[in-house]
């Protein structure tokens, strides 16, 4: 049986609905930031020479806020005959589609960020394995005083023919300068790590003795101590906000890679990124259709999804299921070659992991909806 791709779409779709979501917020803040704009722009200047009447001021603000959300459905929508409005509404405007365009190019770039941050992950962790491994010779080197020394793993890390490929693999060093992560600043942490979890790890001098066990000595590492203990992963929270969705890909292409570094040791360029995997260029084509015509045909699918939630009005939803369900619909309508019942049921499946309790269900029922509407129509794809 073929081995699932790294990148796969499940991945590429979590990713989308994290992107997506993040998009909404910010162009509701950006939104409600323009209507701050002008409401600041008539309020009453208690230090103006001329009297200033309150109630032609709140008025003369509504109306720019009309005009404002006017404009932002209709372009072309005439303006005001007063200046002030004009300009106060244009302003705001201005600023908000500014806005508008830096949220939109950082949606579109969200799966290469995403992977960039977990590259970044990756190199720390085998730069972290090399730091070890330095500090465990330096205490191989100290004179043995006492019988808990003799009995830790001291010395025998450093030996690690695996440990030993990695600290050569002049590869390592050009993904460090290409990523920009080092542990210089965090010394004490990796020192603390060192003594506390893996010169007291009992099983490691077994792995490290024997060659052929260098692949069972890395998942240790990698799967017991680096990803097993709760101040490193506490550390790697602090760097990733979105570690949760991230870790255990970045767990699965750094212990793969320290075996491909095992296996192919002669060979050079053995440790690779995310974005060097033969997926890479097939998941961001993917990412990058998939947000753009959700966000393109924002309007007709937020119809189609009110139009099929039975006793729910939009604004009643949660943000993130109207996300995980845009998407969705997305898909299904402007995606023909995927199978309707795989878009559905990837979805329900993200909405289940990451939104609220009942919320696959929710999202089931309203994806099953569309779909027999789209079939009505005869505008459907066949699963």
């Amino acid at each position: 049986m073929a081995s699932q791709p790294l990148l796969n779409r499940r991945f590429v779709r979590t990713q989308a609905v994290q992107q997506l979501y993040a998009f909404y917020i910010c162009r509701q803040a950006n939104y409600e930031g323009a209507i701050a704009q002008i409401k600041a722009a008539f309020t009453p200047d208690v230090f103006a020479d001329a009297p200033v009447d309150p109630a032609q001021l709140a008025q003369e603000a509504q109306q720019a806020q009309d005009l404002f959300k006017v404009l932002l459905a209709n372009a072309s929508s005439p303006g005001h005959a007063d200046s002030r409005i004009n300009a106060a509404v244009n302003a705001a405007l201005a600023g908000y589609k500014k806005e508008l365009i830096k949220d939109t190019r950082k949606l579109e770039q969200g799966l290469s960020e995403a992977v960039t941050v977990m590259n970044q992950a990756c190199v720390r962790i085998w730069q972290l394995l090399v730091e070890w491994a330095h500090l465990d010779k330096k205490q191989a080197e100290k004179p043995k005083l006492s019988p808990s020394y003799m009995g830790s793993s001291a010395g025998h890390l450093s030996e690690s023919l695996l440990l030993q490929r990695l600290q050569s693999e002049s590869n390592l060093a050009e993904l460090v300068e290409q990523v920009k992560v080092s542990w210089d600043a965090h010394r004490p942490l990796v020192e603390n790590w060192y003594h506390q979890l893996v010169k007291k790890a009992p099983s490691l001098q077994d792995y490290v003795d024997d060659p052929a066990s260098a692949v069972q000595l890395s998942k240790i590492l990698v799967d017991k101590i680096v990803f097993g203990r709760e101040a490193i992963q506490d550390f790697f929270e602090e760097s990733d906000l979105n570690w949760a969705i991230h870790k255990q890909l970045v767990k699965k292409w750094s212990r793969q890679s320290l075996a491909s570094l095992e296996q192919n040791s002669e060979k050079g360029l053995t440790l690779k990124m995310f974005d060097a995997v033969d997926q890479w260029e097939e998941a961001q084509h993917f990412y990058t259709d998939l947000v753009q015509r959700t966000w393109q045909h924002d309007d007709e699918l937020e119809v189609l999804m009110e139009q099929n939630s039975d006793n729910w009005t939009v604004d009643r939803i949660m943000l993130l299921d109207k996300t995980v369900i845009k998407l969705a619909l997305c898909e299904m309508v402007y995606f023909p070659t995927i199978p309707v019942k795989v878009s559905i049921n990837e979805y329900i499946d993200i909405a289940k992991t990451y939104s609220a309790s009942k919320s696959g269900q929710f999202v089931n029922g309203v994806l099953d909806a569309v779909a027999n509407t789209l079939q009505k129509r005869d505008t459907v794809k066949k699963a």
